[in-house]
């Protein structure tokens, strides 16, 4: 009876979503998206606090630390949920203890880029070229241990090439170097990855996903040009301080399903480059258990692994 009431009666106040990453961003508008339908879905507002700094940590570590009672939310990055703890010394929070799954929101894949200047046209002529000048090609990344850098590690290895990594203190230095011919790929968020394509800037040469992306269909994937079972993306979901009641979980992990199924958000999110996936809190725990030892294992091989 307590619970049925608890369930019945939230929420009686606003809701706070925590991002944690600065204004402005794909990630950020994603969670305005979803704190706007669920607002409006259950009569209360849902204010979005963007809370960055420290790869994500800042804002999840807020909301860790929250009151369990459905009222603090974060929209949790699988950087800022489990690659920056990684590589953290001292991590504030473990994930697959001190946060309470709600739903998948989206996912975002990487797009493999070049210069149309380069001549290279698809994946095998990139590895071809690598393995012709073992060394001597360089790749760009957004900083060491980004997600675009876990992106091109894992298709270096996997690969079985020899190349250099260049860290840029942001993807949009690293793009811009690769227009001028200083480094020779660069993996690359889905979302801006397909402005320069559209704009002629850069070719793509294979999305990271698995199947192909609904975003560039043409496009096929890494894994299908040879590098078997390559698989990377990055992805977003709702997550509330361990604890949270599970009626209130399961509450809104309804509402949020039926936003991100809205064709309005399934639009927009695509147009920015993501791509919506619901899901069950089950799913999204199994999901983050399953990602830790990949990525553990991962950094481990680039030497960014915890000491």
């Amino acid at each position: 009876m307590p619970l049925s009431a608890l369930a019945q009666h939230y929420p009686v106040r606003p809701i706070r979503l925590i991002v944690p990453f600065p204004p402005g961003g794909t990630i950020d508008m994603v969670g305005r998206m979803v704190a706007q339908g669920v607002g409006e879905r259950v009569g209360q507002t849902v204010v979005v606090d963007n809370r960055g700094g420290a790869g994500g940590m800042l804002g999840v570590e807020l909301a860790v630390k929250a009151a369990p009672d459905g009222y603090t939310l974060c929209l949790c990055s699988v950087g800022a949920m489990i690659s920056s703890p990684l590589l953290s010394a001292k991590p504030p929070y473990d994930a697959r203890r001190d946060l309470a799954p709600i739903s998948m929101v989206a996912t975002a894949p990487y797009l493999l880029l070049v210069r149309h200047a380069s001549g290279i046209a698809s994946v095998q002529d990139l590895l071809n070229l690598a393995k012709q000048k073992p060394g001597a090609l360089n790749y760009g990344s957004a900083g060491s241990g980004s997600t675009s850098h876990l992106a091109a590690a894992l298709f270096v290895s996997m690969a079985g090439i020899n190349v250099v990594h260049v860290p840029y203190k942001g993807s949009a230095p690293a793009a811009t170097d690769l227009f001028g011919g200083q480094i020779q790929f660069l993996f690359e968020a889905i979302g801006a990855g397909a402005q320069y394509v559209k704009t002629g800037r850069l070719r793509a040469l294979g999305v990271s996903t698995l199947k192909r992306s609904t975003i560039m269909p043409a496009l096929p994937t890494i894994s299908e040009q040879g590098v078997l079972g390559y698989e990377m993306s990055t992805w977003h979901s709702v997550c509330a301080p361990r604890g949270t009641p599970m009626v209130i979980i399961d509450k809104l992990n309804r509402e949020i399903v039926a936003v991100i199924n809205t064709p309005e958000v399934r639009e927009r999110f695509t147009t920015a480059g993501t791509e919506p996936q619901a899901s069950s809190p089950e799913q999204l725990r199994l999901r983050i258990t399953q990602e830790f030892p990949r990525w553990e294992k991962l950094l481990a091989q680039i030497g960014l692994g915890r000491k």
